[in-house]
């Protein structure tokens, strides 16, 4: 049966792999909100950290909760299919709304028909709202019906609504462990507020892996910091190189506060922050620890309440002649360059030599190199590498995500900006290439240089023109256009 035919429950199940996770690359199919493509669980998650808005009007949902009393269920499925709403901002106001009429409601058909829409339907929203409604019908005591909830709930779309239901299991903690362990995205998310920590393998997990997930650490690093005491937890004696470097990454995502709360939301932050440096003096080896008291330091600089003191201390760490040769070893293999940067380490050498053997793996370094002697070398570099004839071909609106010599073309020419004149043969092929991004790439070096007076050599002059003749986007064939004026 091919994937189209399947219904979204029986989709997730016939994915399911042996070890009871879904592919990393497994998603639903998918659906566009205002041209925008959003990733499973993603438009309820964006709603619950980042919309402030109110709930959405509910009157067409209690009509079609009518319509489900009533028996009429192919009528109330047809309006769910085609009803445009999110199920996360409505489900609080509906629920307390079915709960006031209950005694108008027929709950059998309102059971029978929401278990129904979790096995066929090919709607996220409709099963999202038969979730919500279940939670009201004690279909936690339904071990059938269950089966089918920890089956969707391996999908970070249905996660967050199907914890609802196991939370009220005997045995909930337990399950909760095992779905967050299985889940990568916004299910982890949601499920670390779920998960109590009750024994020290739970613990350990939190410390570890809590804050790995596919969307951003700082979603759930103060959940994790609260839940297994941190600050206890630093105050152990004998902690291992290995828990601390989980500590550090946690620090870090605690310290990032973009997407959520984070360390300001901590009554006793000053005291983490000193129980930490003082383990970090003779503890600190990894990228993970170096990066925390690198921002550290940098929150602290912020932060005029707390103690100055600990930049002194993140100063003697970060200086000393153990983290330098650490730091270098790591830069050898294509990390902390950041952090070299911030300690005053000339990183282009390094970063030369890593290219060497790594410039398809990690071409993104090339934007550390900043020296006219290194660019050219870079340069040199990058054209011995890539089979630049070959990579000419008519202009399209493809955006190049996955070709590496491209990727490295396209970081290429726009590490150029500074340097007009250098780099002629990567400036041309790169106005020559298939992909719509590389050539943009191309043009706004180009246009950079000229800014600056640059007078362009007629080689390059004439790839310009040949190019505006046949570009497909609008917007690049003006700019183009200019350059050339």
């Amino acid at each position: 049966m091919e994937n189209k035919n399947l219904s979204i429950y029986e989709l997730i199940k016939s994915s399911i792999r042996e070890c009871g996770k879904l592919p990393e690359d497994f998603a639903l199919p998918q659906e566009e909100e205002n041209g925008i493509p959003w990733a499973d669980g993603a438009m309820d998650g964006v709603f619950l950290y980042h919309n402030n808005t109110n709930e959405e009007n509910i009157e067409t949902l209690k009509n079609i909760v009518f319509q489900i009393s009533e028996g009429k269920f192919k009528e109330a499925q047809n309006n769910l299919d085609h009803l445009d709403f999110l199920m996360v901002s409505s489900r609080t106001s509906l629920l307390n709304w079915i709960i006031q009429e209950n005694e108008k409601i027929n709950a059998n058909n309102l059971y029978k028909f929401t278990i129904s829409q979790l096995k066929t339907s090919k709607n996220k929203e409709s099963i999202k709202f038969s979730l919500a409604v279940l939670l009201l019908m004690g279909v936690e005591k339904d071990v059938s019906a269950m089966e089918i909830i920890k089956t969707l709930a391996l999908s970070d779309e249905f996660t967050l609504f199907c914890l609802d239901i196991i939370a009220r299991l005997e045995n909930s903690n337990e399950e909760i462990f095992e779905i967050v362990k299985k889940v990568k995205g916004w299910g982890r998310v949601h499920s670390i507020a779920y998960l109590e920590v009750t024994n020290d393998e739970i613990k350990d997990w939190l410390l570890e892996e809590g804050c790995h997930n596919e969307i951003d650490s700082a979603y759930t690093a103060l959940t994790c910091v609260k839940k297994i005491n941190l600050l206890e937890l630093l105050d152990e004696e004998n902690i291992s190189n290995k828990k601390f470097n989980a500590i550090s990454y946690l620090i870090t995502a605690l310290l990032d506060e973009g997407p959520a709360s984070g360390i300001s939301s901590l009554e006793n932050k000053e005291m983490l922050i000193e129980r930490y440096l003082k383990k970090a003096k003779y503890l600190s080896s990894t990228e993970n620890d170096y990066r925390a008291v690198m921002m550290i330091k940098e929150y602290i600089k912020d932060d005029k309440k707390i103690n100055n003191n600990f930049i002194k201390i993140c100063n003697e760490i970060l200086n000393s002649e153990r983290t330098v040769n650490n730091i270098k070893e790591l830069m050898k293999k294509g990390y902390s360059y950041d952090i070299a940067k911030y300690i005053k380490i000339d990183i282009e050498p390094y970063a030369l030599e890593y290219l060497q053997s790594n410039l398809l793996k990690n071409p993104y370094i090339m934007y550390d190199i900043s020296k006219k002697e290194n660019i050219e070398k870079l340069v040199l570099l990058v054209e011995k590498r890539l089979p630049l004839e070959k990579m000419k071909g008519s202009p399209t609106d493809k955006i190049n995500f996955r070709n590496e010599e491209f990727t490295v073309l396209d970081v290429a020419v726009r590490t150029l900006q500074n340097f007009e004149g250098i780099g002629k043969n990567l400036m041309i092929c790169a106005l020559n290439s298939p992909y719509e991004n590389v050539r943009y790439g191309a043009a706004n070096t180009l246009e950079k240089w000229k800014g600056k007076g640059y007078i362009f050599p007629d080689e390059i002059i004439q790839n310009i023109k040949n190019l505006e003749k046949i570009e497909v986007d609008d917007e690049l064939k003006e700019k183009l256009n200019k350059l050339v004026k």
